[in-house]
């Protein structure tokens, strides 16, 4: 089983912001100690016959060994209403693991469409995606989020959003807010009102 997966956007033939999953996928094998082990981005797409119309997931899935395999899967936006506010107590996500199972637990127990996972108040991610908030000038993203999401990093790289330490206490100090993540470009994202965020614990 394939212990990391990246999720690339494929539109109308072209893979999108490879750098910015290549850069992750090497921080992981520094940090697991197996830099040696090469998983190259730009060689496996060349190698791969690319949907030519339509918006597509590129899943490539790998491992430590070097061991990796692709699907493509046509993406949908997802439907979502309502967010649960979600203490994760301690859990990690720092790398872009394949098991998830304690995340979509905490979703499937939220009751809601979504969730906004925080650390004792200290804002995280939503259960699939980088959170953005816009005061009324700015938009600002969780400084420490459960994982820097590759259009997290491009968007702050370019100025458009601003990283902030973000707690609960301050969620009604801004308008509204999106959910990000390599998938979504920043004019997809849909604007999700304050109120959208339900006061649940769990």
């Amino acid at each position: 089983m394939s212990q990391f997966f990246e999720s690339i956007r494929v539109k109308d033939g072209i893979a999108e912001n490879l750098g910015f999953h290549q850069s992750r996928i090497n921080r992981t094998l520094n940090a697991f100690n197996v830099s040696k082990i090469s998983i190259d981005l730009a060689s496996i797409v060349k190698q791969l016959v690319l949907p030519a119309e339509g918006l597509f997931k590129l899943k490539i899935s790998y491992d430590l060994n070097g061991n990796y395999h692709s699907v493509f899967t046509p993406y949908q936006y997802k439907q979502i209403q309502n967010f649960a506010l979600v203490d994760i107590k301690g859990q990690s996500y720092n790398y872009k693991f394949s098991n998830r199972d304690w995340i979509n637990e905490a979703l499937l127990h939220s009751g809601q469409d979504e969730i906004i996972m925080h650390e004792g108040g200290l804002i995280k991610d939503s259960s699939y995606a980088n959170i953005v908030f816009f005061d009324g000038v700015n938009w600002v993203t969780p400084a420490l989020p459960l994982l820097e999401g590759t259009q997290r990093v491009r968007l702050i790289e370019t100025g458009l959003i601003q990283p902030k330490a973000l707690y609960i206490q301050d969620i009604s100090s801004f308008k509204q807010f999106k959910c990000i993540n390599a998938m979504m470009g920043w004019e997809d994202a849909v604007e999700y009102k304050i109120e959208c965020i339900k006061e649940y614990f769990l």
